[in-house]
């Protein structure tokens, strides 16, 4: 990627001053609560793994490799279960293929690898690259294909936070500076809506003008249940199976396992009938239950595609073959991206890397708006949609509003390609709250 406009070279080094900006100021670490929680979780690993040795399935693997035996092996976990469950696993011994093995050992050693995780990647991670209290990691506008931000030294940017008890771990490390407030703020929907800006498609213009509740339409359409009766946690499947893939490229054929197994991991039910039963009665049921809901995404994706999106579908068929004959493409942020790249990349890449820049941008501005009004709130870091500051509480309502009008604003008036209006979700802690406590803010 080459900026090939002035405003696009000034987006980059702007950028990476305000970045090196953020990165100088820190962000405060509470050191007392990594090293007590690093004590904690070394305790919990002593005794789990004692547990564990001391089953069958434990002996037998102390036996068998003695010295050697090490309970982070994907070998020799392989060959106890081979021996000992009679249960053969090739490939990768990850969480996903883990889970679906009921045997007690499996869950203990899946709790081990958590623990162990928890303790030396995450803050033992923290801490050896703390000064004086402060994290100051680096982030970079040059190392990702995607044309978004990555971030090392450590990687601030892989904080967890899907498990709950991981996220409320680590995240509890992270505290603002005393009297204030870690304020994050994310643009929503942010690449689907410059994505919108792209494509044009007027449904998809419609619907994110008028906030049509797309998830839970699809939701409605997957699990064939009807519009008013969809459960919170059925959209949140549709959302993240199925939209989402389907934005990215995926197709039937990997989001139908993906939605049907959701269905087991969120417990589905539809007016307290689970959802696989549910989806029997509604079925044409041919050979299997499973084959029957593959053939009905099938039939989902090619209606959300060519009667739902046509235009947004012929989009995509135009600018590939537009990038096969001219070997790149240019973007509306102004940058040109060349070299080898798959179809869902070439489609992918000009959406992912156009809405990082709208946060780049804000980014710098808001930089720039702090210094200007001498306001004592600073940025710490950013995490692709979304960029975090230590706020006095004094200063809490000025900085919300403050980045509101320069996120949704501001930005539609220097770069008119924005067709739509954007949004912004603000989160903060309480004062001297740790970053996990944070919730959402109306100001």
């Amino acid at each position: 990627m080459n900026p090939v406009t002035r405003s696009a070279y000034k987006l980059l080094h702007n950028g990476a001053l305000a970045l090196a900006e953020a990165e100088r100021n820190g962000i405060r670490i509470d050191v007392g609560y990594c090293k007590q929680a690093i004590k904690d979780l070394e305790k919990q690993e002593h005794e789990l793994e004692k547990k564990i040795l001391s089953t069958k399935a434990g002996k037998y693997w102390k036996h068998t490799y003695g010295a050697s035996l090490k309970l982070g092996s994907a070998d020799q976990l392989r060959e106890v279960l081979k021996d000992i469950y009679d249960i053969t696993m090739t490939g990768s011994l990850d969480k996903m293929h883990l889970s679906k093995v009921n045997v007690p050992l499996v869950s203990d050693i899946l709790m081990h690898r958590k623990l162990n995780k928890a303790r030396s990647t995450y803050l033992e991670g923290i801490l050896k690259s703390c000064i004086n209290g402060y994290l100051h990691p680096d982030f970079n506008l040059h190392t990702a294909q995607t044309f978004r931000s990555s971030c090392s030294n450590p990687n601030f940017q892989n904080i967890p936070i899907r498990d709950p008890w991981v996220a409320e771990l680590v995240r509890k490390a992270f505290i603002p500076r005393k009297g204030n407030r870690i304020v994050e703020k994310d643009y929503s929907g942010i690449e689907v809506r410059i994505a919108a800006c792209y494509h044009q498609d007027p449904t998809m213009i419609e619907y994110l003008e008028t906030g049509y509740d797309m998830h839970s339409a699809m939701a409605s359409e997957c699990y064939m249940i009807p519009k008013d009766k969809v459960p919170k946690l059925a959209r949140y499947a549709a959302k993240n199976k199925f939209v989402f893939p389907a934005f990215y490229g995926s197709y039937y054929k990997q989001i139908a396992p993906d939605l049907w197994n959701a269905i087991d991991e969120l417990k589905l039910e539809v007016d307290g009938v689970p959802l696989k039963k549910h989806l029997k009665e509604k079925l044409i049921v041919k050979s299997s239950v499973y084959d029957a809901f593959e053939e009905h995404i099938q039939a989902v994706e090619n209606s959300f595609w060519n009667l739902r999106f046509p235009v947004y579908t012929q989009w995509k068929k135009d600018w590939w073959e537009t990038y096969l004959k001219k070997g790149y493409f240019l973007t509306k942020t102004g940058f040109i991206c060349r070299g080898k790249m798959k179809r869902n990349e070439a489609i992918n890449y000009p959406v992912q890397g156009s809405a990082f820049h709208c946060l780049l941008w804000a980014f710098v501005e808001m930089t720039k708006a702090l210094r200007k009004n001498k306001m004592r709130s600073v940025l710490i870091g950013q995490i692709h949609d979304s960029a975090l500051g230590d706020v006095p509480e004094d200063e809490f309502e000025d900085y919300v509003a403050l980045f509101r009008e320069i996120s949704t604003e501001r930005i539609r008036e220097a770069w008119d390609w924005i067709i739509l209006p954007l949004d912004v979700e603000v989160e903060a802690t309480d004062v001297d709250k740790s970053w996990f406590t944070k919730k959402g803010v109306g100001v």
